[in-house]
C-alpha cells in the first residue's frame, strides 16, 4: 500500500505518519501507533488512529525509532490485543521521518520473522487406543476440523479449516488460524475423537471454543482428545 494511495503525501522531515487499514482496507480508528524511541528507554510516542485511520507523530529528536501498532478489540467477551502487518518494519531516524502504513491480517508471517498473526489450537491427545492395548496414538494423525461460528474478530466471514496436526515450539496442533470462535471436531485416521478443553468438562463429540489468552497477544485453544 503506497503513500500516494492513502493520501498520505511524501516522507516529511521529522515525522511518522500513515494510514490503517483491515484486509478489505477499511480504515481502522483507534488503533495504538507506538514510535519506539530505540536509544532512550520507555520514551516511546504514542499516538491512536483518527478516524480515517491516519496517525501522525513528531518525531524530530536524535534518536532512531521503529514503529508498530496494535488494534484492540472486544469480542464474545474477551478483550483480544493483535500487533498489525507494515507495509516496512525498518527503524529510522527521528529527524529524517518516515511513512509506515499498517494491515490487520488475521493469519501470515509476522514482518519480524518472529512467528505469525493467527492463533494456534493445540492438543493433548490421550494415547491409548481402546481396539489395540499394544497401539500409541500420535499426534501427527489427528485432523481437526474449525467451523466457524459467527464472524472472525475483523468482522468478516472465516472459512471452515481442516488440517493435520503439526508441531511447533508451542506444542502440537493447528497453527495461524484465524482469530475467531470455532466449532471443533477431531478425528485420527478417519476415527472419529472425542474433545474437550483441557483440563475441563466432559468430553463430546464436539465443542465450540474461544481463543484465551495465555500472555498479552498470545491466544490458544487448548484440547484434550480421545478416542
Amino acid at each position: 500500500m503506497s503513500a500516494e494511495k492513502v493520501g498520505i503525501g511524501e516522507i516529511e522531515p521529522g515525522v511518522l505518519k500513515g494510514r490503517v487499514v483491515d484486509g478489505k482496507g477499511t480504515p481502522l480508528a483507534g488503533v495504538q501507533i507506538v514510535a519506539d524511541n530505540q536509544l532512550l528507554y520507555n520514551s516511546n510516542l504514542i499516538v491512536p488512529t483518527d478516524a480515517e485511520g491516519f496517525y501522525r507523530v513528531e518525531t524530530n529528536v536524535a534518536a532512531t525509532f521503529h514503529a508498530t501498532a496494535t488494534v484492540t478489540r472486544q469480542y464474545n467477551g474477551q478483550t483480544y490485543s493483535l500487533d498489525l502487518a507494515p507495509d516496512d518494519d525498518m527503524s529510522f531516524a527521528g529527524p529524517t521521518g518516515a511513512i509506515r502504513n499498517f494491515t490487520w491480517k488475521l493469519t501470515g508471517q509476522k514482518a519480524d520473522g518472529l512467528g505469525v498473526h493467527g492463533s494456534s489450537v493445540l492438543i493433548y491427545l490421550d494415547n491409548r487406543d481402546p481396539q489395540d492395548p499394544e497401539a500409541y496414538l500420535q499426534d501427527e494423525n489427528v485432523e481437526l476440523t474449525l467451523t466457524p461460528e459467527g464472524p472472525l474478530i475483523d468482522g468478516s466471514q472465516g472459512s471452515t479449516i481442516t488440517r493435520k496436526s503439526t508441531r511447533t515450539g508451542d506444542g502440537s496442533g493447528v497453527h495461524d488460524v484465524p482469530l475467531g470462535r470455532y466449532r471443533i471436531t477431531a478425528t485420527y485416521e478417519g476415527r472419529p475423537l472425542r474433545v474437550k478443553p483441557r483440563n475441563r468438562g466432559e468430553y463430546a463429540p464436539e465443542i465450540v471454543a474461544d481463543f484465551e489468552t495465555i500472555m498479552t497477544g498470545i491466544y490458544q485453544i487448548n484440547l484434550e482428545l480421545a478416542l
